[in-house]
């Protein structure tokens, strides 16, 4: 597996590995998905606070521009998976998702993050598999 790259702090990890997670269906792994981290993160597609103000078209855009360009349809539906992530953040704030997702609580993971169009039982498997839970 691809190593993942050093990381600045747990709050910048924890998202991290969680639009990496969104991001790795469809036949696009983990391990593949990964190398655009780095990307991901100038773009700013791993910040939970532009995900919950920005919309469907502009985290599109900044996908694009991260790399993650898998076709107009893919690109579209991933953003508009990572918009619906955003109306959760912005229904329960920053502070609490993260206590929630940063915790080993599966349990907790799933009730917050089931709701979320796009996130299935692949995406949690993803993300326990980065996250060791």
């Amino acid at each position: 597996m691809h190593e993942p790259p050093s990381r600045l702090n747990a709050h910048e990890s924890v998202w991290d590995d969680l639009v990496v997670s969104i991001l790795s269906v469809n036949q696009y792994s983990v391990e593949r998905t990964y190398p655009l981290l780095h990307s991901l993160r100038e773009q700013k597609v791993t910040d939970p606070a532009i995900l919950a103000r920005e919309n469907a078209y502009a985290i599109e855009e900044r996908l694009s521009a991260a790399g993650c360009y898998r076709g107009r349809f893919m690109t579209r539906l991933f953003a508009e998976r990572l918009a619906a992530l955003g109306t959760l953040i912005r229904a329960r704030g920053i502070t609490e998702c993260e206590q929630i997702i940063a915790s080993h609580d599966a349990k907790a993971i799933e009730a917050l993050l089931l709701p979320v169009k796009g996130i299935g039982p692949v995406v949690l498997r993803n993300f326990f598999m980065l996250r060791g839970i």
